[in-house]
């Protein structure tokens, strides 16, 4: 019997052997904090100050484990990953849908993280044009994905993670934030004016439709479904403890920004125009040594988003079209080099950086009902989830955190119209 066999067989026991299976959670991660995802709560911190820690963090993080639990359960209980489960399902219109919506929310989701990158590293390194460092960075981890093993993503994305967590943890710690504000920020919901597509901006870099694609695909890829009732509370380790260090990442970024930015958007009207003026505004008061982590974290944030968005694209392609979802299979190849390269260009010609970077990421947030709104459908249904399905908790909880994403992607669109 294989070691994976083994693995399957016999679920880990105690915190830190949990802890020592994470994997397809720890992607999760590594796809939603981006630089995108940087320059939103860099931008909502140093506008807004603590106001919008609610949606940036708090909301976040909680419609991010409510609706990936789900997803993840879905292939646990089925065996299938969820874009092959809405095809044979619901049939091939659902299908296209979803390969609609996740195929052109990746590109545009990676539009506003090329576009973070060029705009970071110039900042950084002036002399270099920025798309300069767009194509290095697509280089980079379209040559990652090219290597075809999905297990060297996980250790390659946790170790990411975890120089990120570090990076922007000491930034935080640093600036010796206002707790009491902070406190506030976190569990008080203000929505000031003029903020809408920040907020939804602040939704959807975290809670990203595409994830619930990816995560799903990586519990089949570790086997879990195998054992699914013993797994269960590895699966869900793997899904909480995770996506609640991204939060704390995030959080630590727009703290900062409010912290040392936000009173300088005050009495001098500063106004972010790139994800690097962030970390050129923090050298002065932090020192070289916090400059230099807080470069490290956002070069690690490009690295560990927009290879996912590539991948889980191709996942769902793929798992819709009925092809064969191997990371060597010429067909899959062709749909992750499209969707990491396309972005590049578009990126390349963008006018109005951080208006894109925004942009970008509220757009996910429009989707995600569309994604979730799949998974809430088949998780309820008994011939498919079996003794897995939602009970009436978790379907009051999931119907509450799409009702909300569905209510700020309307906000935003009838504001977009002029007519709110």
């Amino acid at each position: 019997m294989s070691n994976q066999n083994l693995q399957n067989n016999n679920p880990p026991k105690g915190f830190w052997a949990y802890l020592k299976q994470v994997g397809p959670g720890m992607l999760v991660v590594g796809a939603f904090i981006g630089t995108g995802t940087i320059t939103s709560v860099t931008v909502a911190g140093t506008n807004y100050g603590t106001k919008l820690l609610w949606a940036g963090v708090t909301v976040a993080v909680i419609l991010t484990i409510i609706l990936q639990e789900m997803s993840a359960r879905l292939a646990l209980a089925t065996g299938v990953p969820l874009a092959t489960l809405i095809r044979k399902r619901l049939g091939m219109w659902a299908a296209v849908i979803a390969i609609a919506a996740i195929a052109v929310g990746n590109t545009i989701y990676s539009v506003g993280n090329e576009v973070g990158v060029g705009l970071a590293m110039s900042a950084i390194f002036p002399q270099t044009p920025k798309v300069v460092w767009m194509f290095i960075a697509t280089a980079i981890y379209w040559s990652i994905l090219m290597i075809g093993q999905y297990r060297v993503y996980e250790k390659v994305i946790t170790s990411i993670v975890a120089i990120m967590s570090f990076a922007f943890v000491v930034d935080l710690i640093t600036v010796k934030p206002n707790v009491a504000e902070t406190i506030k920020g976190l569990v008080i919901p203000t929505i000031p004016e003029g903020s809408i597509m920040v907020v939804l901006a602040l939704i959807g870099t975290t809670v990203v439709p595409y994830n619930l694609f990816l995560q799903s695909a990586g519990v089949i890829e570790r086997g879990w479904h195998k054992n699914p009732l013993q797994n269960l509370p590895l699966l869900r380790f793997d899904t909480i403890v995770p996506i609640i260090i991204g939060g704390i990442i995030t959080g630590a970024v727009s703290i900062v920004a409010a912290t040392v930015l936000h009173p300088l958007h005050i009495s001098q009207g500063l106004t972010i125009k790139s994800a690097g003026d962030m970390a050129i505004s923090l050298k002065p008061l932090l020192g070289e040594a916090a400059f230099k982590l807080f470069s490290i974290g956002l070069f690690g944030a490009a690295v560990s988003s927009m290879p996912m968005a590539a991948l889980s694209a191709s996942y769902v392609v793929a798992q819709s079209l009925g092809w064969p979802s191997d990371l060597k299979d010429k067909r899959f190849r062709i749909v992750f080099t499209l969707v990491a390269w396309i972005p590049a260009f578009v990126a390349a010609f963008a006018t109005r950086p951080i208006w894109t970077i925004i942009f970008a990421q509220s757009v996910n947030g429009v989707l995600l009902p569309i994604a979730a709104g799949f998974v809430i459908y088949l998780i309820n249904k008994k011939d498919v989830a079996g003794d897995l399905r939602n009970n009436t908790f978790q379907n009051i909880i999931g119907g509450i955190a799409v009702g909300f994403a569905v209510w700020l992607g309307i906000r935003m669109l009838l504001k977009a119209a002029g007519i709110l």
